[in-house]
């Protein structure tokens, strides 16, 4: 048998099929066998994109405040990150998360009086798949602590 070359599925991004299949040609009297890989990204979550936090301005003294983070691209697996480090997250849905700060959270990962703290979200992967994008983690907002 002849190798055939034949195009991959990249004109068509829209062709995202999980398998590779061997495929048997038989052109006039010709007989070839070509192996056709597609990637399969379906399923993978996107980078998450945040646009706003709630509340944007909080007390270094306050006991507790529930932290809502709008945006996009959330999945169950998202964590809101303080500071660069990932706090407890409730998914609420694909444009909402939340989580309770208190004086636990400010002793942890920082954020006294007076500072910024930097929130952001991360969508954690278990395993890689080949060939598709890795999500990351979103920008950055300012929650500014008096």
């Amino acid at each position: 048998m002849r190798p055939c070359h034949i195009g991959t599925a990249e004109p068509f991004p829209w062709l995202r099929l999980g398998f590779a299949a061997a495929l048997m040609l038989v052109l006039s009297g010709w007989t070839c066998t070509a192996i056709i890989g597609f990637n399969s990204c379906l399923g993978i979550p996107a980078t998450p994109q945040i646009t706003l936090i709630s509340p944007n301005v909080i007390s270094a003294s306050t006991d507790s405040a529930l932290l809502t983070v709008k945006g996009s691209g959330f999945a169950p697996q998202s964590q809101i990150l303080w500071n660069g480090n990932p706090i407890a997250t409730a998914f609420i849905d694909s444009q909402h998360l939340q989580a309770a700060i208190t004086q636990q959270t400010f002793a942890q990962f920082g954020g006294g009086f007076g500072s910024n703290v930097l929130i952001s979200v991360n969508t954690p992967m278990t395993s890689a798949v080949l060939g598709c994008p890795i999500p990351g983690a979103s920008a950055a907002l300012v929650l500014v602590v008096h």
